[in-house]
């Protein structure tokens, strides 16, 4: 084994940076993609998939946190269908982190390039994303600190932009119309309610990779559960003022078509400063986004990779800068041929599957484990959820929901991503099968499974983490 592969990943992240991969990730969606909602269900279409996905995203954030804190593994969900399901289950869900994160990526790259292209005139698409992609390819490169030292700054700016925009619209300043509220509430009737669902998970798509940076974090059992919770009520304060600003700034029928809603809400005010402030933060919050989704997808496919179900070549650690410098690179390729598809809808709805693949699968890990380990001494279980494991089996029948919706308009990816997925589960479910390496449980500090005796739990990989 080369110096390179001998490397581990350096613990230095803090609880502001688990937030900033989480958010950062995720606040796009406030600022363009939650507004589909409307164009299905009207406003209260809107309004019932922002509850609905918030709720769900809720209890996700708690299984993270309890998972993220005790595991402290880079794989995140991966890894923890790994331990506490199987090989087949830990394929799906490390596939589909790496899908739903990278094809994010290439989207938000795309829309800097255009909001740069709006801007400047002169510039090209295509090579702006060219740019975008390798630069952050490249800061993820160097340092895992650096780069989520940048999504804090610039989600901060994001965020901030929201409040300011909202609290100045409360005190009167801009033109606003609570009649579109009326007027736009339930256009589809009752079926319009179940179909805006489809699109409910946009306002928090990807919050729980936030935990997906445990093994790069000083006090995991600290930082995880804070950092995890932390983001989740900012991204559920920031839905509800992002919901109420478009609806009563734009008309429902121009709302649910709109490319930048929170940028066309600011230029419907008649206010500069918020065109300019929000045209900033549609900006920054693509970038945030585009840089915590090759932190995310750079550590699931070197989780993969460390446990040989892709080519152990990537899970090479560089000495210097102690990232998973291959898995990082590889990010770049995917994102540029995803970008350049001409197919970019399909594929963020593809992510979008993915995503509520592992919005099962999560929550049915924090069930296992529980099953598992019942013990709840704070070596094993640092954070402990309130209402578990009842609420995770809430979690995934919402997220069973959510996908039945998908097959109104999105049924062919629906399907797709079912064989793909399928393929997966019964391909490393056979190759790992006769597996007799144990999870080393012993070395994570925990006593045997429940129910274990003396056999052997023959699983792919050793989890390994410390306090």
């Amino acid at each position: 084994m080369s110096e390179h592969e001998s490397a581990s990943l350096v613990k230095t992240l803090r609880p502001f940076h688990v937030w900033a991969l989480g958010v950062g990730i995720v606040l796009v969606g406030e600022y363009m993609g939650w507004n589909f909602t409307v164009a299905k269900g009207g406003v209260l279409g809107s309004l019932l998939a922002m509850l609905v996905a918030g709720t769900m995203y809720v209890i996700i954030s708690l299984c993270a946190s309890e998972l993220g804190s005790a595991t402290k593994l880079a794989g995140g969900p991966y890894d923890w269908a790994r331990l506490f399901i199987g090989p087949g289950a830990a394929a799906i869900v490390g596939l589909a982190v790496y899908m739903e994160y990278i094809a994010l990526e290439a989207a938000d790259a795309i829309v800097v390039a255009s909001i740069s292209q709006s801007i400047f005139p002169e510039l090209q698409v295509y090579p702006v994303t060219l740019l975008v992609i390798a630069l952050l390819t490249f800061i993820n490169y160097r340092g895992v600190v650096a780069a989520l030292t940048l999504n804090f700054v610039l989600t901060m700016i994001a965020f901030i932009a929201i409040l300011a925009f909202f609290f100045s619209t409360a005190f009167g300043i801009g033109d606003i119309h609570p009649e579109y509220l009326l007027q736009g509430a339930l256009p589809n009737g009752m079926i319009g309610l179940f179909a805006a669902l489809q699109f409910g998970p946009w306002f928090y798509l990807g919050i729980e990779g936030a935990a997906m940076c445990a093994e790069e974090c000083k006090h995991p059992s600290r930082a995880v559960p804070l950092g995890q919770q932390a983001g989740m009520i900012t991204l559920l304060i920031g839905a509800a003022m992002t919901l109420y600003l478009c609806s009563v700034l734009i008309p429902a029928d121009l709302l649910g078509v709109s490319v930048y809603p929170l940028f066309e809400a600011a230029q419907n005010s008649g206010v500069f400063i918020f065109v300019a402030l929000l045209g900033l933060g549609t900006f920054l919050t693509c970038v945030a986004s585009a840089n915590g989704c090759v932190c995310d997808s750079s550590r699931s496919w070197f989780a993969l990779s460390r446990d040989n179900y892709v080519s152990s070549w990537f899970s090479a650690v560089h000495t210097k800068y102690n990232t998973p410098y291959r898995a990082v690179i590889f990010t770049m390729p995917v994102a540029i041929g995803f970008a350049f598809s001409g197919y970019l809808d399909q594929v963020i709805t593809f992510s979008i599957v993915s995503g509520l693949l592992c919005y099962v699968l999560i929550p049915f890990s924090l069930i296992r484990f529980r099953k598992l380990f019942p013990e709840t001494t704070s070596k094993v279980r640092p954070f402990v959820g309130p209402l578990q494991p009842y609420i995770a089996y809430f979690a995934i029948a919402i997220a069973i929901t959510i996908l039945s919706t998908l097959f109104w308009g999105y049924k062919y990816n629906l399907i797709f991503a079912f064989i793909f997925y399928g393929i997966a589960y019964f391909y490393f479910s056979h190759k790992h099968k006769k597996s007799n390496i144990e999870n080393n449980w012993a070395e994570m500090g925990w006593p045997l499974p429940k129910g274990s005796g003396n056999r052997k739990i023959k699983k792919e990989a050793t989890g390994i983490g410390d306090e």
